[in-house]
């Protein structure tokens, strides 16, 4: 498994800080606080901006550094962070600083291969594939896509059908698709202009679920983890458990004049996958 991140960037006040900087220490990270300045005098450490900028978090980025935020953003902060290319957000309570994740989940054998022709969302994907475990390829030319198709092992397709001339694409992927086993999401704006033509083009043989682009993280979010088991799952189990407990008569609902021992049967709520979980939480401002 690998570190989500490399750098945290943060503005909590002072104890939450010291509470986030101590559970990344148990976690075995060397936490250095830096500056924008100094960032680079530390490169075996996990960097801790507290006094962020988005200018600081591309500036990560082009050096391949995955930033995280923490803390509160406003909506306007989140929407630049967000356009400068960070994929990842933690605002949970800090009384849940157990739930914070940092390291990716272990790798699956499923390969994901994505078309968008969006280099933001193209990023923001890769990001969250590879959190969940899954091997991620992006591509940005048609030709391209379709030789990694051709050569190397895709379980999943990830197309923006509104970036595609399908008259041109359908038939090509067609024939891959008879070739090779592959499922596709599509992302398609419905109140598009010329969507019946669109879909007469056989679009919906190639990806067998179409999404709008509004719809598209809420969905793919909703849809892990990809294992058989979990597919009736919705995040918690009911567990119950047979106890013997006192229970009391009161006078006055406070004072206990009489007691007697009886069987009961304790119910408890627990988080299914809270490791898959908790990753799928920094990605829940995309929806």
């Amino acid at each position: 498994m690998d570190s989500l991140f490399g750098a945290v960037l943060t503005q909590l006040p002072e104890l939450e800080k010291n509470l986030l900087v101590a559970w990344l220490q148990v976690q075995g990270f060397v936490v250095k606080e830096c500056t924008q300045k100094t960032w680079k005098d530390h490169s075996d450490s996990l960097r801790l901006f507290s006094k962020p900028t988005p200018e600081i978090a591309k500036e990560l980025l082009d050096w391949s550094i995955e930033p995280i935020l923490c803390g509160n953003f406003t909506t306007a902060e989140k929407e630049k962070y967000k356009d400068m290319g960070v994929s990842l957000l933690w605002e949970k309570p800090y009384t849940e600083i157990h739930t914070f994740p940092s390291k990716t989940l272990p790798l699956s054998k499923l390969t994901w291969v994505v078309y968008t022709k969006d280099q933001n969302l193209d990023k923001h994907l890769s990001v969250f594939l590879k959190a969940m475990g899954q091997t991620v390829f992006t591509e940005g030319n048609l030709d391209f896509l379709v030789k990694r198709i051709q050569t190397g092992p895709c379980h999943f397709l990830i197309l923006d059908w509104d970036v595609i001339d399908p008259r041109i694409t359908v038939p090509g992927l067609t024939k891959l698709k008879r070739e090779k086993q592959f499922l596709s999401l599509g992302i398609k704006d419905f109140m598009k202009e010329h969507l019946y033509r669109d879909l007469k083009t056989g679009i919906g043989t190639i990806s067998e679920v179409l999404v709008s682009k509004s719809d598209f993280w809420q969905v793919l979010l909703q849809s892990f983890p990809l294992t058989e088991e979990s597919k009736n799952e919705y995040g918690w189990k009911e567990t119950q458990k047979p106890i013997s407990k006192l229970q009391f008569t009161f006078q006055e609902k406070h004072i206990p004049i009489g007691m007697a021992l009886v069987e009961s049967t304790n119910i408890k709520m627990i988080q299914t996958h809270p490791q898959i979980q908790n990753i799928l939480n920094l990605f829940r401002w995309f929806s």
